[in-house]
């Protein structure tokens, strides 16, 4: 049986392979015309069970996007396209056979064990028969679903490569989502969850995107898709033929995102922050607004390695799969 782990983000879809060779692409697809005009070829076109076909990631542009909005992440009426988009691209199967898959994956806190039950009812034990625009088909057994809470996965990951280690005093990790931020509280003495310290914050890198669209929309008189307002949060990008986006418009947006996070952590854990003695920021928002959280506990942020920033959760969802009994 293989297992793959797979972070179903409201921004990017993570997964992980037995071999942890690492991927992402957008959580977006839209239904295609399965067409090969010859030009080029390279964008995947799969249907899910015969059912309509679809591109995913990267290639997913124009006005019929579909995106996960729900809490549930692996229940949400938009992920299974998701979901097959991350079987696909993992290269874990074979034409012609039937691959059993231990998917691992994790929700937020707050929803978790709803989410836990209806994934089950929806996936376990179920087969995916993914075919692609040229005829190759690949079939999936989810044979058993394992689940963890967002920031436990990452928790996971960070004691398992030794980055948290036992020692007095709390452990803050900070998993800035697109769309929420989770905050998870551990005991280091005894690597326990505090459950009371722990919550979600309804904010995330999505409302720097939704603030790049409506700060370039005021600058240029014309409206950015989100696709287009996310990238240019980096870099400037050009679009409509004009120069925009880029640190300069991305940067007071990035620092009211960080402002924020910081005073509802404060205010959340209150006299309970004088206890943190490690503070983990993960999530692909901790690449761009990490060393801005610092203000929590000053000199001792954790950091983990820039490539794992963002796979995380991903890769804690998969090492707890991986310990779970045969």
């Amino acid at each position: 049986m293989v297992i793959l782990g797979v972070d179903l983000g409201y921004g990017d879809t993570k997964l992980v392979t037995e071999g942890n060779k690492k991927a992402k692409f957008p959580s977006r697809w839209t239904p295609a015309e399965s067409r090969n005009w010859g030009i080029g070829g390279n964008i995947p076109v799969i249907s899910v069970n015969d059912g309509e076909s679809f591109i995913f990631g990267e290639d997913a542009t124009g006005t019929n996007l579909r995106e996960p909005q729900g809490d549930g992440r692996l229940t949400d009426p938009n992920a299974i396209q998701l979901l097959a988009g991350a079987l696909w691209t993992s290269g874990i199967g074979h034409e012609g056979e039937k691959t059993d898959v231990t998917l691992s994956s994790g929700v937020q806190l707050g929803s978790f064990d709803r989410e836990v039950v209806e994934a089950a009812k929806l996936l376990e034990g179920k087969t995916l028969k993914i075919k692609s625009a040229q005829g190759t088909e690949q079939d999936f057994k989810i044979s058993k679903l394992v689940m963890r809470p967002q920031g436990v996965g990452a928790a996971i990951y960070a004691l398992n490569h030794g980055i948290l280690k036992t020692q007095y005093g709390n452990g803050v990790i900070i998993d800035i989502g697109f769309k929420t931020t989770d905050v998870l509280t551990i005991n280091l003495k005894n690597m326990e969850p505090i459950i009371e310290d722990s919550f979600s914050i309804q904010a995330g890198i999505g409302d720097v995107v939704s603030g790049m669209s409506k700060v370039i929309g005021k600058q240029t008189g014309f409206v950015v898709p989100p696709d287009v307002a996310r990238d240019a949060i980096g870099e400037k990008i050009v679009f409509k033929q004009n120069e925009i986006g880029g640190p300069d418009v991305s940067g007071p947006l990035l620092d009211q995102l960080a402002l924020r996070i910081v005073n509802e952590v404060e205010e959340t854990l209150r006299e309970d922050m004088n206890r943190i003695t490690a503070l983990l920021p993960v999530g692909g928002g901790s690449i761009l607004i990490g060393n801005k959280l610092d203000t929590i506990a000053p000199g001792h942020m954790i950091k983990v390695p820039p490539e794992d920033m963002q796979f995380a959760n991903v890769l804690g969802y998969k090492i707890a799969a991986s310990e779970q009994p045969k």
